[in-house]
């Protein structure tokens, strides 16, 4: 699925890890369940630890992507 062309995104999670992807898959699926619509673009991946992976949201919806993201942090912070 395609951004909305007159929609500004806003990023979200960005990582160079080896792990970013696998990271921005879980995000994307925490806001999948939440109704938010996301998207992971993936830049010069082929290239790590050069690459960039990076989730972004609507604008619309990026306070409530943040909170959502802050609150699942706390939790697995929590839990270690």
């Amino acid at each position: 699925m395609q951004p909305p062309v007159n929609e500004r995104l806003v990023t979200v999670f960005s990582s160079r890890t080896h792990f970013a992807s696998i990271e921005a898959e879980l995000i994307q699926s925490l806001l999948r369940s939440a109704g938010v619509s996301s998207w992971v673009t993936r830049e010069n991946v082929i290239k790590q630890p050069g690459g960039n992976v990076i989730v972004q949201v609507l604008a619309s919806d990026a306070a409530d992507a943040e909170a959502l993201l802050r609150e699942a942090e706390a939790a697995g912070t929590a839990q270690q």
